[in-house]
């Protein structure tokens, strides 16, 4: 019994002193990551140009030879290349590209990307004013409205089984990704320009396409135009003075690029007359009819509209009439 006693003990040290050891896979602590194939742009539209990359910050490719195989045929020139370059495929095909790497002692290692290039267009439409006769489009100002729309060519495809991710300038929009999002709304940013976005991704998280646009944001400016009771607005601004043969003369107000809503209920929407303020304005707040006051000469005409919880929303502008 006293035997067994110290033979129990003996054992117990034992256990208590031997270090335990365990094997452990480095990929598991991200020491040693897996090669990989990068694509910029990352998701190509079709017959975009791509540039293939073989990463691998571990070493493992050194003294390895890398042949480049895209749709099973091997790309010419690009023996040993760490980089290629190619033109993605048309809409509703898969493009196959493959970096395989043999060791000197035969062994073999393929890493491959697939490619769906898919159309992606974002409609910008921003909400500012421009006449009727205007031929050029409006641009978003700082503060005005914009509505943005994502269409993507492939047919396959419901906007309702799609995520998608809005950014503005990096910063999402809506807290995050929403199934069905293909348009969204939001005032221009302070800034000259700003990029605008979006990632558009299956339920599962699978990466369809991406894409961001540079959007160019003005000053609203106002421009001033005769208006005629025969023949209505004239086309042409007025550039710095007007000659008028007649007794009055009325005057139109364009703000090109105000935002739409201010236009339809502006705060302050003010005219002035040489120095004083212009209170024979009719039903339009954008027009005026001046008079002379008897005598001939210059006559200084100003505008000035803006909306007063958009400090930015406004603008000023004057010409001269000479009678």
């Amino acid at each position: 019994m006293r035997t067994l006693i110290l033979f129990s003990i003996t054992l117990l040290s034992l256990f208590a002193t031997t270090p335990i050891f365990a094997q452990i896979n480095n990929d598991t602590l991200n020491l040693n990551p897996e090669l990989g194939i990068t694509l910029q742009p990352n998701s190509p539209q079709p017959g975009e140009s791509v540039t293939a990359s073989l990463e691998d910050s571990s070493g493992s490719v050194y003294g390895a030879s890398i042949t480049w195989i895209i749709d099973g045929t091997e790309v010419p020139n690009s023996r040993n290349q760490r980089q290629i370059n190619f033109v993605a495929t048309t809409v509703g095909k898969t493009q196959n590209v493959r970096a395989v790497l043999t060791k000197e002692s035969g062994y073999e290692k393929i890493i491959q990307e697939n490619i769906h290039p898919v159309y992606l267009d974002i409609i910008i439409e921003p909400q500012t004013r421009t006449p009727g006769f205007y031929l050029g489009r409006a641009l978003p100002s700082i503060g005005s409205t914009i509505n943005a729309t994502a269409l993507i060519s492939d047919t396959g495809f419901y906007d309702t089984d799609l995520m998608y991710v809005w950014k503005i300038n990096n910063k999402v929009l809506d807290g995050g990704a929403i199934r069905g999002r293909n348009q969204v709304s939001f005032p221009a940013p302070i800034g000259r320009q700003f990029t605008l976005s979006v990632q558009i991704s299956e339920l599962n998280g699978t990466i369809i396409t991406s894409r961001n646009i540079s959007i160019p944001s003005v000053e609203p400016k106002i421009l001033f135009y005769e208006v005629s009771s025969l023949f209505g607005i004239s086309e042409k601004a007025i550039a710095e003075s007007v000659i008028e043969t007649s007794n009055n003369t009325t005057v139109r107000a364009e703000p090109y690029n105000l935002d739409i809503q201010v236009y339809n209920n502006p705060v302050v929407h003010e005219w002035k007359v040489t120095n004083g303020n212009y209170t024979n304005v009719g039903n339009n707040p954008y027009e005026v009819t001046v008079q002379p006051s008897g005598t001939t000469g210059n006559t200084l005409l100003s505008f000035h509209v803006r909306d007063t919880t958009q400090f930015l929303q406004g603008a000023e502008g004057n010409t001269q009439i000479n009678f």
